[in-house]
């Protein structure tokens, strides 16, 4: 087999600069809107604070930062994109934290 010169690395650093770019350079779409939730995906969690991640979305990073399921509680906190039109469904009213399970 013939040898080529793109190491792994130079491809991996070719694809995450390439990814960043084109990130940074496009806007977000006006019909979609960001959403957060918390993970506690690679952590070790209390099932309260599993379930707590599993069902609760928030219209705001600060609103997922303080809604934590007990003190213990270390989910990380993540950014999601839904459509505009069901951000709007479900965070009326000015609401900042939907439970999946109520709805």
């Amino acid at each position: 087999m013939k040898k080529t010169s793109l190491t792994r690395r130079a491809f991996l650093f070719a694809a995450a600069s390439a990814g960043a770019a084109a990130s940074l350079g496009c806007p977000p779409s006006r019909k979609t809107a960001v959403v957060y939730r918390r993970s506690c995906k690679g952590l070790h969690a209390s099932n309260a604070a599993k379930k707590h991640s599993a069902n609760r979305i928030y219209a705001t990073v600060t609103a997922a930062t303080q809604d934590v399921a007990h003190p213990g509680d270390n989910a990380k906190v993540v950014s999601l994109v839904m459509s505009k039109s069901k951000f709007d469904r479900l965070f009326k009213g000015g609401r900042l934290i939907v439970d999946l399970r109520h709805i």
